[in-house]
């Protein structure tokens, strides 16, 4: 059985220009006007959200509107980003050591995350857990996943195994929703392709 799935990233913040994982701001207006947008003219069998209230917020409102079951998914929130968490992206850039940690961070999947925060295959691990939930009977036809930028990514590169330094080559601005096909092949196992990329 195959599933269509929209993955859609949380519309803007209050806070633009900032690094935010578990740091969590509210939408601003404009992007609660994003996400409205990625939500019009499209229908689900069931949504499921970050617990995070930048996503959660606009997941219950849809789901409250139009009588579509919402599930709530710890393993769909962003990134720790540890010490990081919350900063300027310019703070984070002018001091030379961060920088460097930083850009390790982003340009090797194995490179450890931030101080107190998550790895990159640390997220892998948990959106792949998040995935197979969604493949396990009973299984919805189509559904939403209102996320953020890095579990997005981490999607694309279980489902359609991409190489990680591959995934900086998709701009995921908030707002952005990504179509995905995916299945689970008993031999092979998860399987995906890209249907459609919407920026919003």
């Amino acid at each position: 059985m195959t599933v269509r799935l929209d993955l859609v990233r949380h519309g803007e913040t209050v806070t633009p220009g900032r690094l935010i994982g578990r740091t969590d701001p509210p939408l601003s207006d404009r992007g609660r006007a994003q996400f409205a947008r990625q939500a019009a003219g499209r229908s689900w069998d069931g949504i499921v959200a970050s617990p995070l209230l930048r996503t959660r917020a606009s997941a219950e409102a849809l789901a409250a509107e139009r009588g579509i079951p919402l599930r709530l998914d710890d393993d769909w929130r962003e990134a720790d980003f540890g010490d990081w968490d919350g900063k300027p992206l310019a703070e984070l850039h002018a001091d030379r050591a961060t920088a460097y940690a930083v850009a390790a961070f982003y340009g090797d999947a194995d490179a450890p995350g931030a101080p107190g925060g998550e790895s990159w295959r640390m997220l892998e691990a948990r959106v792949a857990r998040a995935l197979d939930r969604l493949l396990t009977p009973p299984t919805p036809q189509s559904s939403l996943v209102v996320t953020h930028g890095g579990p997005m990514r981490a999607a694309i590169a279980i489902t359609c195994a991409l190489p990680f330094a591959n995934l900086w080559t998709f701009r995921i601005e908030p707002g952005t929703r990504i179509t995905l096909r995916i299945g689970r092949d008993g031999r092979t196992g998860l399987w995906g392709e890209i249907v459609e990329v919407v920026q919003p």
